[in-house]
């Protein structure tokens, strides 16, 4: 926690009228020694977080910040446009709807609306879930470069959630070509129990898979006939997203 504080003491003495500094006056700035300022400053330059001018010895805010900063921004973006079709898709079918995003190896939820069913899924902004077992995941997943997609596979834990999750890497790879045939991933209690999911990309201008949206609900009400019934509506939702971030299919 000390050294988290340390970190942040650091990051905190730029500012818009001070965007460089030197060691020193980062010395001054936080009231730290001066080195300890130097072994954190010096490993934040390591890691893109702070860059340094080998000239003038001054350091100033790094790549890595502007592009975790860019990540915010474009999440923040994302929800704007995709909430007027999330709110219509809840109107439709009456289920919890969610938008996701991949972070790491985890699907991050950004956006979402309950159910107005008693018995429904709750929706919590900001909740992390498996990307392997999810319909919001898979969603994602399966449309991810090869590369990436292979890369996140041999990393995650195929943690078994229920009796019905996947375990295999094989089998997960079977299933999201399925899904990037069809379009459409689903979760019939692979996470949760009881919980059936149906997911679908979002694409941006690049045509680079960026999000999905998801319908869920209890497997009670959310049959497969039903399902089948709000298929096409989450395909139109997350093609209107879609459209709106500049992409052509």
């Amino acid at each position: 926690m000390q050294s988290l504080e340390r970190f942040i003491n650091i990051l905190e003495a730029f500012s818009a009228e001070k965007p460089e500094l030197n060691l020193s006056e980062l010395v001054k700035k936080t009231g730290l020694p001066k080195p300890t300022v130097y072994r954190i400053v010096e490993a934040m330059v390591k890691h893109n977080i702070l860059s340094k001018n080998p000239k003038t010895m001054r350091y100033k805010i790094g790549v890595k910040l502007f592009e975790l900063g860019s990540i915010y921004l474009a999440s923040m973006e994302l929800r704007d446009i995709a909430f007027p079709y999330l709110d219509w898709l809840q109107q439709q079918t009456g289920e919890s709807i969610h938008l996701g995003i991949l972070d790491g190896n985890e699907v991050v939820s950004i956006e979402g609306l309950e159910s107005a069913h008693s018995l429904r899924l709750k929706v919590w902004i900001g909740k992390r879930a498996p990307v392997h077992c999810t319909a919001i995941g898979k969603a994602i997943l399966a449309f991810l470069p090869l590369e990436k997609q292979n890369k996140i596979i041999s990393e995650v834990s195929l943690h078994p959630f229920t009796k019905r999750t996947i375990t295999s890497k094989e089998k997960l790879k079977t299933e999201l070509k399925k899904i990037k045939k069809e379009g459409l991933a689903q979760d019939l209690g692979e996470h949760e129990e009881g919980i059936h999911c149906i997911g679908a990309p979002v694409f941006d201008r690049k045509g680079e898979v960026i999000a999905s949206i998801s319908v869920s609900g209890p497997a009670v009400r959310m049959t497969e006939e039903k399902m089948k019934k709000y298929t096409p509506l989450l395909f139109k939702a997350a093609s209107d997203i879609s459209k709106k971030l500049g992409y052509s299919s």
